[in-house]
This record gives C-alpha cells, structure tokens and sequence, in this order.
C-alpha cells in the first residue's frame, strides 16, 4: 500500500490495527511476482485483517461514544444509526409493505427463524436465527451490547414500511448480551 492510498483509507475511517499489515511494500512481499501480488496470494487474509482493524475501531468508538454521551443521546444516536442503515434498503421493504409473510418468508432465507404475529394486541415477535451477530460492523467479544439499540432503529424503519404503520421496537434477548440469538418485539 501506498503512503497516499494509506492516507485515504485513514481519511475513510478504515484506519487500525488490521491496516499495519498492507504497509509493507507488494515487492517486498514473499507472494509477489514481479512487484505484483501472486495469484492466490493472502489478499483475503489481508482483507479480513482490514475488516478486523474496522471492526476493531468501531467497537472502540462506541466505548468512546459511552463515556462522552449520556444514555438517552447515546440511545439516539445507535436508533439513528440502525434508521439510516435501513432506509438504505427502503426500496426492498417497500415491495413488502402490506405483505408482512412475504417479507418473513424471505427473510427466514437469510437470517430470521420465526415470526408471530398477534395483529389483535399489535405485536409481532421476531427471532433470528442462533448464531453469531449479523451485523457486518461488530467484533464478537469487543462490540458492547448496548450497540443492539442500532437494530431497534433498523426493526422500526423496515417493519413500519412494511406494515404501513409506525412501530415501536423493544429488545428480548440480543447475541452481544449473551443470547443464543436477537429477539425483538415489535408493537405497532
């Protein structure tokens, strides 16, 4: 990596321990060829290592973001956060909305396990599959659990587009508080 390629992956946040490891010059590398990465070289080992240094700077900026802000601005922010991220997928919650099995249906693909659906007291219970967080940002054992607010931002953005009706969403059980799995419950 280049001092100025170095400097732009800083300036976009990729910046950490992970990205010690690309300083060190192509050509110096036992895996080049003529001062170019081999074929099947350890470029995916690196990539991770990047993704680990992010992962590693995210979990210590929501240590920051604890000790600076108080809970309700924190709370804000991580339900802001999960919105955003969100809203990035409007487009696909919107040709769910009004078609809540078609959107579990699709997500049971992915990452859901069960949703139940009491439309009388208007309440809807989702949970993931067990396993480990899904989230992309998140550093198992380093991420704090209060991090999960993130997800209530995301649960209400998606399911009121796809209910059609604005929700609310509490946390049941979340893998970085030591579930086997995220639960939520959803009122609408």
């Amino acid at each position: 990596m280049k001092r100025n390629d170095f400097l732009k992956a800083c300036a976009a946040g990729v910046c950490g321990c992970g990205v010690l490891g690309l300083l060190e010059p192509v050509e110096a590398r036992p895996e080049s060829v003529n001062g170019q990465a081999a074929p099947g070289s350890d470029d995916l080992a690196r990539a991770k290592a990047v993704l680990d240094g992010a992962r590693e700077r995210f979990a210590a900026l929501l240590g920051v973001m604890a000790q600076q802000l108080d809970e309700a601005a924190t709370t804000k922010l991580l339900k802001q956060l999960g919105r955003e991220c969100a809203s990035k997928n409007a487009s696909y919650f919107e040709k769910y909305r009004g078609d809540l099995d078609g959107f579990v249906a699709a997500a049971k693909t992915a990452w859901l396990d069960k949703a139940e659906y009491d439309e009388k007291a208007g309440l809807l219970r989702v949970s993931g599959k067990p396993g480990p967080c899904y989230c992309p940002l998140v550093k198992t054992g380093r991420t704090p659990s209060r991090f999960c607010e993130c997800t209530l931002g995301w649960q209400e953005a998606a399911y009121s587009i796809i209910l059609g009706k604005p929700v609310t969403a509490e946390i049941e059980e979340t893998v970085l508080s030591g579930g086997s799995r995220c639960s939520f419950r959803i009122r609408i």
